[in-house]
């Protein structure tokens, strides 16, 4: 089995498949573009991607590229995410003095009223995973640099964590999905059974979301998450992205039938089991 996921090693993408796949499965990728191309081709049976965090709410790109390639969705694994402020162990005692923070545009964001508290003038750069900020400042001895991740990714390039969980609330918490062709069963404790449906209007006029929200009410599915994103093509052209507990019984194909009645194109990405992983902090 060859499983990819957002890398280097170190990274939060990389602690969520680690709980799910074997050490030995795990393939990293610098990018999500890169990774879910490759998902997309079958040069991997399976992808771990970050989809949604309680401060930052969802990773747009992954849902844009959801939507161009229309994986399926195995699992969702919903990890507890601490963010540490680490540097160098030369710079251990003056990190105060840094003179530039790396990460993911996601852990800047989560602490970000850290940063205005403590560095608002210093440099920021962006870095395509939490873990890569952390090789660049490992691959810097020398200069006065920090990177913002896990305690993972402090022991996997060998910095010191200076400043703890540094998120701006402490229930910080990342769902990730499971992508591939096939289903697979997780060891890990469940939460609840859901389901995505991508759905896309068949016009632009007044009530039309309301109607395609109403056959889920008459049905009595609870919706968990709807978001639009633009199709990329002109103004004002969206699609929705629909989260819902699976019902039981067989309501969610009728849903789907009743939408797919009225001209709208529906897609069902998967109906796939939540996982809470229960390891204690990782952070």
């Amino acid at each position: 089995m060859k499983v990819g996921y957002l890398g280097p090693k170190g990274s939060f993408t990389y602690s969520a498949a680690i709980n799910f796949f074997k050490e030995s499965d795990l393939f990293p990728y610098n990018s999500l573009t890169t990774l879910l191309e490759e998902q997309r081709k079958k040069t991997l049976d399976y992808c771990v991607v970050p989809i949604e965090n309680t401060i930052e709410g969802s990773v747009l790109p992954t849902l844009d590229l959801i939507f161009q390639t229309l994986p399926t969705i195995q699992a969702e694994i919903v990890l507890p995410i601490h963010q540490q402020l680490m540097v160098h162990p030369n710079h251990a005692k003056t990190w105060e003095e840094i003179e530039l923070i790396c990460s993911h545009p996601q852990a800047l964001a989560q602490s970000q009223i850290f940063l205005l508290d403590h560095f608002p003038t210093v440099d920021i750069e962006q870095t395509g995973s939490t873990a890569q900020g952390a090789k660049k400042v490992a691959d810097n001895p020398a200069k006065k640099y920090a990177a913002i991740g896990s305690r993972a990714a402090a022991e996997q390039f060998g910095l010191t964590v200076v400043k703890e969980n540094i998120q701006s609330i402490s229930e910080n918490e990342t769902r990730f999905w499971v992508l591939g062709s096939q289903p697979l069963a997780g060891k890990l404790p469940q939460k609840k059974q859901k389901a995505t449906v991508l759905c896309d209007l068949a016009s632009n006029q007044p009530g039309a979301l309301y109607q395609c929200l109403a056959i889920f009410s008459a049905e009595k599915i609870n919706l968990t998450k709807i978001e639009s994103r633009t199709q990329k093509t002109k103004l004002g052209e969206y699609f929705f992205i629909i989260d819902l507990e699976t019902p039981e019984e067989h309501r969610l194909q009728k849903v789907l039938d009743q939408l797919k009645a009225q001209n709208i194109t529906v897609t069902l990405i998967g109906d796939y089991p939540t996982y809470l992983p229960k390891l204690g902090n990782l952070s």
